[in-house]
């Protein structure tokens, strides 16, 4: 799910690489002496390339570089450049039989800032025995230190709250678990499941103990009971096969162990349908911090297979510790890589053309150009840092602000050492290309300054660099001009069957499911007949369709296999996926849509189905980009081409197919810098062949699906997002997302909310806050979500305003109508997020030739669909204030606009609430993360003394709930007022009534007017 949640196409030949550095070794030999030359002895056999080391580890946080630069594609880089190159881990890091100067020349930090905090001792004796240290980021600022154990949730995730705390244990040499309570309605760790069957008697037990006491004053004055507040409690779960939670037992844990190690016990019976069953420790009692452990289970006596009880098996969570100035120096505890000074100011950007000698070769990267930078005042490397005997060779910018440079160290503790510093230098759309390229240039200069490499040699080492292959820049770029078959914004399907043939599929395996979503794709085209019960929402809409009467009752169906035979005319056989590349099932799935054929991941399931195997893809591809090669030029013409979708082959069970195949939609996958392994992964050759597919597409072409599926795995949200923006493309996420293809038949052209309660009197002395709730862009936090905020009793006691993407009118009108039907005057849907889809105003359309037109055409569109669900403002994300003012004079019907996904940077009233020439009121985010006492303090920062004062309070809904705001309202206290955003700006406008803007909101508002 975006913003959680919610950072690739790499290409090598070893073989050729390797074949043209011994040619050009040759070159210089005239051709006559080379059959006379006498055999060279045993002992002067060619030396060994020096061998690099570059960090990579799964889940480790990257601060200050981009998310897409891919270890993998740095090792590619060298090897091109003839250099040897492995990868290793922290744990590598840190142990000095794996990592040390005699084994590797250089080490590649490829993270940015961050760095992992348990092995700086060994990278720091590494760099004393002259290891070269080449970096990213601003290097050695942000310690990293692991934190997760294997098997066992956090919540909140691992990190500050939630912490692996080593040989803390209640025994000798056993580990434990600190937990740190806060806002959050609760802090703790859940177990793994574990099998269990109806009847069975589980047990589970966990040693206890709270190592901070409450204040002296309210242990000597108030009673225990009243200090316990909420209980914390040890919670045994039960669920059923389809991990449904069914029930669970809990106890008290008790209100004070601090005199030593407290065991707590919970038993139950499982109850009827109980399949697993799982531990969770939930601590509610703000402010306190816990040590828990000797975690144990068992069932009908005998041990439960609880995973990992004795967190002895780490995981690989790591927490970025925050800034720290120290290690970066070259004091007694740092590693002497230099500080950094900036950022400067934007009216003087720095420079970023090449230094004098250029010294890394980057000259042929950039095309003799200056290269770009994120910002125009970015963070360089400090010379004022840098001791007596280090001396600096500035590449990139100037001696004075070098953003990339080479140390050589040549007196002090890293004697002998040269070091590269380099910084985030993007380029159009391939950042990660220009990013890998910088750095394998940094290693080949660093190894040729330390005598490693010779002069022939550096010089065949970027020679290979140059001729490694060259992303697609697209600028200028002039779209295709298609007409689109259908006249809403997202493909609808006929109105559904008064009774729907529906089969509960939750005890089905992945790919049975899939198979069945392909069926139920292709039958529902011409009108949907299927419906599939993945898990209770699904259930819940079924009957939410007959209360509406879109529906009568249904048809069951006892056996979903027999759902084949039933519709067999309506489709042609099977596609069969390739194990060996990792995103066939895309090829597979816009293949069914295009082909009429049912996605089979194995020619068994084929069989099983009794359905034939018509296209068999084993073999056909070479990798991924071979694939989506394929896609693009030879199925893309026959599919929607305003229709396309980006979803991870792990998730395609649940991803909403039925719509995409029933609309003849295509599917890619772009692998990220964590799923590299995969069979097939290329990701720098997958990135170059989605841009070059989204190119193809017109304008306004959706984006369904989602780029993010765990930190690492895909593109990233903001990169996919931006990318295809750029292209004049939008995302509308739904990846968590069943039985589209019936949902998109229901009809309804419009909708209307309920009737919008007055705003209050005007009272000069208040704040008035509106909370807006995040993410409603995202379809599947309405197919089930948000549904679970609306059953909360405390809904309609606080005026919220509901972010709610547009497009919900053509893909799933009925629920739109259940929440529409469900609210209160207290509950208002305002367009989520910046736009009737998402994209980043700050981006969209860049690479086009023609971007006003661009702009113009979604905010056109983006009224429309506004008027239609009767929604009064939207929330714009990824917004300077200039984007604001350009977006403003687009939306003519509009009077305010809700900027930012969370607080963006101004603290001063003025500049998150104030007047655009045209005037539409703006107000823009004052608050980010969760917790009631940390958004009281923000609210009342940020209204800071005016009075009145109208805010917008963002609300992150998957860290948050309605109590949580009713608490903040309490702490805030009788001056401040909660509002509906409409009442906001009624109120808002009143108060400014014949008023004049201060004068500093009218000459900044027409300054950034373009």
């Amino acid at each position: 799910m975006h913003r959680i949640k919610r950072d690739y196409s790499r290409r090598s030949d070893n073989r050729n690489t390797m074949l043209f550095f011994r040619l050009t070794l040759l070159a210089g030999i005239p051709a006559a002496l080379l059959g006379t030359l006498p055999a060279p002895p045993a002992q002067a056999a060619p030396e060994e390339p020096p061998r690099v080391a570059v960090f990579a580890q799964a889940n480790f946080p990257t601060y200050g570089v981009n998310g897409l630069v891919s270890p993998r594609q740095i090792v590619r880089n060298l090897q091109a450049a003839g250099l040897g190159a492995d990868l290793l881990d922290a744990d590598a890091l840190a142990r000095p039989e794996r990592l040390n100067a005699q084994r590797y020349a250089a080490l590649v930090l490829p993270y940015g800032n961050t760095f992992p905090l348990d092995a700086f001792a060994n990278l720091r004796k590494f760099h004393q025995a002259r290891g070269s240290l080449v970096t990213t980021g601003i290097p050695f600022t942000h310690p990293a230190a692991r934190l997760a154990a294997r098997g066992w949730d956090a919540t909140p995730r691992w990190g500050g709250a939630v912490q692996l705390a080593p040989l803390q244990g209640p025994r000798p040499g056993a580990n434990a678990v600190r937990i740190q309570t806060g806002d959050q309605d609760w802090t703790g760790v859940s177990s793994a499941r574990f099998a269990v069957r109806p009847g069975d008697k589980v047990t589970l037990s966990a040693a206890l103990r709270e190592t901070t006491a409450p204040p002296r004053a309210a242990r000597s004055r108030t009673p225990t009971a009243a200090l316990r507040g909420p209980e914390d409690q040890l919670y045994l779960r039960f669920l059923d096969a389809s991990g449904t939670f069914l029930e669970q037992r809990g106890v008290a844990v008790p209100a004070a162990a601090r005199s030593g190690w407290n065991p707590v016990r919970v038993e139950s019976v499982a109850p009827a349908r109980a399949a697993f069953a799982n531990l969770s420790l939930q601590m509610r009692r703000r402010g306190r911090t816990f040590l828990a452990g000797d975690f144990e289970g068992s069932v009908n006596g005998k041990p439960a297979p609880l995973a990992n009880a004795d967190l002895s098996r780490v995981g690989d969570e790591f927490l970025d510790l925050g800034h720290q100035d120290t290690p970066a120096l070259w004091g007694p505890d740092g590693i002497g890589i230099g500080g950094f000074a900036g950022p400067g100011d934007p009216n003087l950007p720095a420079s970023v053309v090449v230094s004098p000698g250029d010294p890394l070769h980057l000259t042929p990267l950039f095309s003799g150009r200056p290269a770009a930078t994120v910002r125009a005042a970015p963070q360089w490397l400090d010379p004022r840092s840098l001791p007596a005997g280090v001396r600096l060779i500035p590449a990139l910018g100037t001696p004075a602000r070098p953003l990339i440079a080479l140390l050589s160290q040549e007196k002090g503790p890293f004697q002998g050492a040269v070091d590269a510093w380099t910084y985030r230098v993007p380029e159009g759309d391939r950042e990660d290309y220009y990013a890998c390229q910088v750095i394998a240039r940094a290693t080949v200069s660093v190894l040729s300054r330390r005598g490693l490499l010779s002069k022939p040699k550096e010089s065949v080492a970027f020679r290979g660099l140059d001729a490694l292959p060259r992303p697609t820049l697209f600028e200028n770029l002039t779209l295709p001009k298609v007409a689109r078959r259908y006249d809403t914004f997202q493909p609808k399907m006929p109105p559904p069957a008064r009774r729907l043939f529906v089969s509960d599929v939750r005890s089905l395996k992945n790919d049975e499911k899939l198979l069945l979503t392909s069926l139920q794709g292709i039958v529902n085209r011409k009108q949907p007949r299927i419906y599939l019960l993945f898990d209770e929402d699904d259930a819940r809409w079924l009957e939410t369709l007959r209360q509406q009467g879109v529906t009568d009752a249904p048809i069951p169906v006892a056996d979903p296999w027999s759902l084949f035979g039933q519709f067999r005319s309506e489709f042609k056989g099977a596609v069969v996926c390739d194990p060996k590349v990792y995103v066939s099932p895309c090829i597979a799935v816009s293949l069914a849509g295009a082909d009429d054929l049912l996605v089979a991941m194995t020619p068994q399931l084929a069989e099983r189905a009794k359905v034939p195997v018509t296209l068999d893809l084993r073999g056909r591809f070479k990798n991924n980009a071979d694939a989506l090669r394929y896609l693009r030029t030879s199925i893309l013409p026959r599919l929607d081409p305003y229709l396309t979708c980006t979803l991870d082959p792990a998730v395609f069970h649940q991803g909403g197919l039925d719509s995409l195949i029933a609309a003849r939609a295509s599917v890619f996958w772009i692998t990220g810098p964590e799923a590299q392994q995969l069979p097939g992964a290329d990701s720098f050759a997958e990135v170059a062949e989605v841009s070059a597919l989204l190119a193809g597409m017109p304008l306004g072409a959706v984006v369904r699906g989602f780029w993010w599926h765990g930190d690492g795995i895909g593109l990233q949200e903001s990169d996919g997002v931006a990318l295809a923006g750029r292209l004049g493309k939008v995302t509308l996420v739904s990846d968590l997302i069943t039985n589209l293809s019936v949902q998109s038949g229901v009809r309804a052209d419009r909708l209307a909310q309920k009737p919008r309660a007055p705003a209050p009197p005007l009272d000069r002395k208040k704040i008035y806050v509106a909370f807006t709730m995040s993410d409603g862009d995202n379809l599947c936090t309405w197919r089930g979500y948000f549904r679970r905020y609306f059953e909360d009793p405390v809904r309609g006691t606080i005026p919220i305003g509901w972010g709610m993407s547009p497009a919900i009118l053509d893909l799933a009108p009925s629920w739109a109508r259940w929440y529409y039907e469900q609210a209160t005057p207290n509950d208002e849907f305002i367009c989520d997020v910046s736009g009737v889809a998402y994209m980043y105003p700050s981006s969209w359309g860049a690479s086009l030739k023609d971007k006003e037109g661009a702009f113009r055409w979604f905010y056109d569109r983006t009224q429309d669909y506004m008027q239609r669900m009767d929604m009064k403002t939207l929330r714009l994300m990824d917004v300077r204030k200039d984007d604001i003012a350009r977006v403003g004079p687009l939306l003519p019907a509009l009077d305010y606009l809700m900027p930012d996904y969370g607080h963006a940077g101004g603290t001063a009233y003025q500049e998150v609430t104030y007047a655009l020439p045209t005037g539409q009121s703006v107000f823009r985010a004052v608050t980010s993360g969760s917790g009631p006492q940390h958004f009281a303090e923000q609210i009342r920062d940020r209204a800071a003394g005016t009075r009145p004062a109208f805010v917008n309070a963002f609300v992150w809904n998957w860290g948050s709930n309605l109590s949580d705001l009713k608490q903040t309202l309490q702490i805030l206290g009788p001056d401040y007022v909660a509002v509906t955003p409409s009442q906001l700006n009624a109120l808002y406008r009143q108060a400014n009534k014949g008023a004049e803007l201060p004068e500093n909101q009218v000459t900044h508002s027409t300054k950034q007017t373009r």
